[in-house]
């Protein structure tokens, strides 16, 4: 059995709601329970969110970080870009997008339960309703999920805020740099477009297509993958400049090397 988690990240001023999917061939529940319990906080009455200022929460800085560890060992990612408004346009979106990354990538087990964060759909009974008209005959939905009790879900909020952020960096409304930092492969010191580390961090968990073969290189520029055709599905209704920049940013993800 595999493991779908979708949460989701509104961003009115940039004319887009951004959603993620975090898959994993197993549950989530232990390693997220672990890095939680090792932040200080309780699984299960505790919750890691992005949206939290994390200067002013250590713990949950420190979760956020133990949690990159458990997206890189478990997870491959996929993304769902949707107008701003109306909200409950994103479920019916991510539900198309489910379709797209469960009938073009390949898993261990063809059986898969998918748990959406509350609030994606008005209802469980509308959500019902919309999965009746998707060819999801090996998924098993589960609607209306509490993040504090689906552990999964956390990690779903990590992906999708730090994917909304390189999407509204690509639409030139975010502009933050931070430190490198120890281990980067720069100065610690020196400063860092936010968008870059993110991108840095999670750009070999997308659902994409196979490495090109080294042989059919012209220069390290190839070494990359499509994801738009495996994990990554816009809206046709989104604006166009989001279109643009989605594509732009989640289209195709270069691996080689950025040192």
């Amino acid at each position: 059995m595999g493991f779908f988690y979708f949460d989701e990240s509104v961003h009115p001023k940039g004319k887009f709601d951004l959603g993620a999917f975090a898959y994993s061939e197993s549950s989530l529940e232990q390693p997220v329970a672990d890095a939680l319990r090792r932040s200080g906080l309780n699984p299960y009455i505790d919750e890691f969110k992005s949206g939290a200022l994390m200067v002013r929460h250590p713990e949950q800085a420190h979760a956020r970080g133990l949690l990159w560890s458990v997206i890189h060992k478990h997870c491959q990612i996929g993304i769902i870009v949707a107008p701003a408004s109306p909200l409950e346009m994103l479920g019916r979106e991510a539900l198309q997008g489910l379709v797209k990354i469960v009938s073009t990538n390949s898993f261990d087990n063809p059986a898969h339960d998918v748990f959406f964060d509350e609030g994606i759909f008005p209802s469980s009974r509308t959500a019902d309703c919309a999965a009746k008209g998707i060819s999801s005959a090996n998924c098993q939905f589960h609607f209306e999920q509490n993040s504090v009790r689906i552990l999964g879900l956390q990690v779903a909020d990590l992906v999708a805020h730090s994917c909304a952020t390189m999407l509204l960096a690509q639409l030139g409304l975010v502009k933050k740099t931070i430190k490198a930092g120890p281990n980067s492969g720069y100065d610690s010191d020196g400063d860092m477009p936010l968008e870059f580390s993110l991108w840095a961090t999670l750009r070999y968990n997308f659902f994409a297509t196979s490495q090109p073969p080294y042989e059919t290189w012209k220069s390290q520029l190839d070494f990359k993958v499509d994801v738009e055709s495996r994990g990554l599905h816009i809206s046709d209704s989104c604006d166009d400049a989001v279109k643009s920049a989605a594509l732009s940013r989640f289209g195709s993800m270069y691996l080689g090397c950025i040192h």
